[in-house]
């Protein structure tokens, strides 16, 4: 056996290497896009990396270990964009079902039965459409005008609020059945107009995003990051309302003219472009839905 004495001057190794200094705390815990506000009361915004203090004291660097769900969180008044997007949704669902009603009144009439139920709402859809197109474009104009947009940016967005109030004409005037408002096919021009405003609006918008890169986007980045997430939806609402040009276009009457419709709207061509614009609006709004998670979190914040 030692002395003890021995074993008292024996010296104490440490268990293992010194911990590292602490770090400091940042309240702010998401990395991305954040809002300053400037003196002069304009939005700007930036990008910055910070501390995450959800990830057991990791440093989370801009621009990665970045989900969609978190980034999200930097958007201005994001709960103003989960409304919008959750609108223009439900206007797009009831195109589809719109389009869908009306192939079927084609068909019922052509067979010379009666008219389903199903045939008979065909209007109803169109108002349903409409009426949350004209409020879904509404609310966007109150968000931009808030986050400080482009004058180009708003001038897309006037447009395309312009077509939703030509749009609600159709509906409108069809529910009525007046012979002189066309009858139950409403005016004849209204969705016409509609369409062509509402892609000069598209076009503007992408003009305006290629000249004015958004805050919290890059050009050097994908379509599939986030913060060119409604880039990347706007060129598929242009997408949408090129074929939904063409499908009104082809289908018109033009007030009876000898020479219209260029083709039946039970006609493939229109088949096709009805319902190819109609689901491409749907997955626009869902890439918007997806940029500001709408589709997993559209509840405010707790303020406790």
């Amino acid at each position: 056996l030692k002395p003890f004495w021995l074993k008292a001057l024996r010296p104490q190794c440490p268990a293992g290497p010194p911990p590292p200094p602490a770090r400091p705390r940042h309240t702010h815990a998401l990395a991305g896009v954040r809002i300053h506000r400037a003196e002069m009361g304009d939005a700007r915004m930036s990008e910055s990396s910070c501390f995450d203090e959800n990830s057991s004291g990791s440093v989370v660097e801009e621009g990665k270990a970045m989900t969609y769900a978190r980034a999200a969180q930097g958007i201005p008044f994001r709960m103003q964009q989960v409304l919008i997007s959750w609108v223009f949704v439900v206007a797009s669902v009831a195109l589809i079902l719109d389009f869908a009603a009306l192939q079927s009144l084609v068909r019922d009439l052509g067979s010379g039965e009666g008219l389903s139920m199903f045939a008979e709402l065909c209007n109803w859809f169109g108002v349903i459409s409409c009426v949350n197109w004209f409020t879904g474009f509404a609310l966007l104009a109150h968000w931009l005008h808030a986050v400080g947009a482009t004058r180009m940016g708003l001038a897309g967005c006037y447009m395309k609020f312009a077509a939703s109030i030509f749009f609600n004409l159709q509906p409108a005037t069809g529910t009525m059945n007046d012979p002189l408002l066309g009858g139950a096919a409403g005016l004849w021009w209204s969705n016409l107009v509609g369409i062509l405003f509402f892609h000069s609006g598209n076009v503007v918008s992408c003009l305006d995003f290629y000249l004015h890169t958004p805050p919290g986007a890059s050009k050097e980045k994908g379509w599939l990051f986030h913060g060119n997430l409604p880039i990347t939806g706007m060129w598929v609402y242009q997408a949408a309302t090129w074929l939904l040009v063409a499908s009104n276009f082809l289908a018109c009457t033009f007030d009876g003219a000898s020479w219209a419709p260029i083709l039946p709207v039970a006609s493939a061509p229109v088949f096709f472009c009805q319902f190819g614009g109609s689901f491409l609006l749907l997955s626009g709004s869902l890439v918007y839905a997806v940029w500001c998670d709408a589709l997993r979190n559209s509840v405010h914040p707790s303020l406790a």
